[in-house]
């Protein structure tokens, strides 16, 4: 019996469903919660590494395209809160950084790794710093920009959004490098593109 099915669909079929077990479970380490933050903010058991994994293996195109996909899914399950924002503008501006920028700030390894060429434990670990950076300045630019009302007497907006997304950010930064480094060295197969 010849094969119905061309190569190129069964190959994206493939990669559709990867990306959705990987966003599965992207949304099941979400869940868990070691520090929940008051305003917002989680430190998770490595939540980001699922996406980032789209990104290794898949690229910056499917990757993009399941952040979009794991942040809607994250608004549909957990519900959206208005920020305190006063302005239409700044409710898009809170809504494109906490959100959507900070989701595709870490499937932005894809991007690093991709010129990279060579995935080696030290690239591995670096992309995955530099994508966590990327989020962290993010989140901090939403705290300055938008939550700053929160800070308390005598503490400037800057300080306090550092200092509050540095608590959560940095722990889970460190913990995502450790773990994906250590998955890297034992199966190094999950970094390869597809």
């Amino acid at each position: 019996m010849e094969n119905t099915i061309a190569p190129r669909p069964l190959a994206r079929m493939r990669a559709m469903v990867e990306c959705a077990m990987l966003i599965a479970a992207f949304m099941v380490l979400s869940r868990i919660k070691f520090i929940h933050m008051p305003q917002g903010g989680d430190l998770t058991p490595c939540a980001g590494l699922p996406l980032l994994l789209i990104g290794y293996r898949r690229g910056l195109k499917w990757s993009c395209i399941s952040a979009v996909a794991a942040t809607l899914l994250e608004f549909l399950l957990d519900g959206f809160y208005a920020p305190p924002a006063g302005t239409v503008l700044a409710f898009v501006a809170c809504l494109l950084l906490d959100y959507f920028l900070a989701n595709f700030a870490v499937v932005s390894a894809a991007g690093i790794n991709h010129f990279l060429r060579r995935r080696t434990v030290l690239t591995v670990g670096i992309s995955v710093l530099v994508s966590q950076l990327l989020h962290f300045l993010c989140v901090f630019l939403s705290g300055f920009l938008l939550w700053g009302s929160y800070a308390p007497e005598g503490m400037g907006a800057v300080l306090y959004s550092f200092n509050y997304n540095a608590s959560y950010c940095v722990p889970e930064s460190l913990l995502t490098a450790v773990v994906a480094v250590a998955l890297f060295k034992t199966a190094p197969q999950l970094f390869h593109r597809q």
